[in-house]
């Protein structure tokens, strides 16, 4: 069998995902043309990086003037839940070769994640491959990529609105932000990180104030949430 399948059951799973990529691509290319990036610019970070939210804070970062490190560290940190995300797949890994393993988990996003697991979960007869999920994973990464690069290229004539943009990459995280609205320390850990950034960008230069935020917010919610797990152990 193939490193890479692309069937008619990978076109069916790619379809919903590529309508999402479509729109989102061309709206992160818009925001690379008007940060100075080229087409090609555009698409290599797509093939290189795959990784629709930190693409956007990149570039948008990038277009402000932050500091690489703050950049690289920002983008760290938002996609550390890709490390779930891996850790979660690999047991319908087992016996592939290490270039496998690194070529399936570049293309690990929100999307394939979702749509990879629940096929591997329910698909039985006939069971779904890892070839197939290569396979899926791939094929997103063409159409963010080739969305990225056409919307780069169109607003360089179009010269849309920065408004525009700016819309859909806010929509975009308070989108990905409602999925965990049922947890309240979450609710309260991302007030808190937001109220906690604001402050910190009238005093912090670079764009740091972001990776401060989001770590100091974050790791009080880890100390807190240890802290009650702890009390809980104890009372029984």
């Amino acid at each position: 069998m193939s490193s890479i399948t692309v069937n008619r059951r990978v076109l069916q799973k790619l379809i919903p995902i590529a309508i999402g990529y479509l729109a989102l691509g061309i709206a992160c290319g818009i925001l690379a043309q008007q940060a100075g990036l080229t087409p090609l610019e555009a698409l290599g970070m797509s093939v290189l990086v795959f990784a629709g939210s930190g693409q956007f804070i990149g570039i948008a970062m990038m277009a402000q003037g932050a500091a690489l490190v703050s950049i690289g560290l920002t983008i760290f940190i938002v996609n550390l839940r890709h490390l779930l995300f891996s850790s979660t797949l690999m047991n319908f890994f087992n016996g592939r070769s290490k270039n496998f393993l690194i070529g399936y988990a570049h293309g690990i996003t929100d999307e394939t994640f979702a749509v990879n697991l629940n096929a591997f979960e329910t698909e039985t007869d006939p069971r779904w491959t890892c070839e197939e999920a290569l396979g899926l994973n791939v094929t997103s990464c063409a159409v963010w990529s080739l969305s990225n690069a056409l919307g780069c290229y169109a607003a360089a004539y179009l010269n849309p609105p920065t408004e525009l943009v700016s819309y859909l990459l806010i929509a975009m995280f308070l989108g990905i932000w409602v999925n965990y609205l049922t947890d309240r320390k979450m609710i309260i850990t991302g007030l808190v990180s937001g109220l906690l950034a604001i402050l910190l960008s009238q005093i912090v230069p670079y764009k740091l104030h972001i990776v401060l935020a989001t770590l100091a917010a974050s790791a009080a919610a880890c100390y807190i949430t240890e802290r009650h797990a702890g009390g809980a152990d104890n009372v029984r």
